[in-house]
């Protein structure tokens, strides 16, 4: 079932050529929380389609107790879908976060002519693995980001936003099946 669009940003709010003190960068990730309201827990599957361009240098994480534990974004037998698979425990919620990977790509941070612009959209599904072939999900996802200056300055200017996204059939509801 269709969740909604994402957007992963590493990106200056203005082209270099219009470089302005005002300008800074973005660290923006997709946000997805997720209720199982249900007295099982459910195994779900997390599709994400991208194309232009494909879904590297990210960071999907999925936390339930209070720490962030990684996982693969493993392709899908359909390119250029790639899966992310989670257990949420009955009646437990969980927050799903897919990140750009600024660990491993330190330099989206300093250098103003790189960036990274990943958009595309999410599927989910109740995994065969869940035992179940039915399962009711509360599903809000979010876009939120980090603003930031010249990060080895005294005062880098950070600021936050973060703006809930709408689902594709308009409500957080959702009855999944896999029959």
């Amino acid at each position: 079932m269709l969740v909604s669009t994402f957007e992963i940003l590493v990106k200056s709010q203005l082209p270099p050529e219009l470089k302005s003190p005002l300008s800074r960068k973005v660290i923006q990730g997709y946000f997805l929380t997720l209720s199982n309201l249900n007295p099982f827990s459910v195994v779900l599957s997390l599709v994400f389609t991208s194309v232009t361009p494909s879904l590297t240098d990210v960071i999907p994480l999925l936390d339930v107790t209070g720490v962030n534990v990684g996982g693969p974004l493993v392709p899908d037998p359909i390119p250029p879908k790639v899966r992310f698979q989670l257990r949420l425990p009955a009646n437990d919620t969980g927050l799903f976060l897919l990140q750009p990977d600024i660990k491993n790509k330190p330099e989206l941070l300093t250098d103003e002519k790189l960036s990274l612009e990943v958009r595309g959209f999410v599927e989910i599904f109740v995994s065969s693995l869940s035992g179940r072939n039915s399962a009711d999900i509360l599903v809000t996802p979010e876009q939120r980001g980090t603003f930031f200056g010249d990060l080895k300055a005294a005062d880098p200017r950070l600021d936050q936003i973060a703006y809930g996204i709408p689902t594709a059939h308009g409500g957080s509801l959702f009855t999944l099946s896999n029959s």
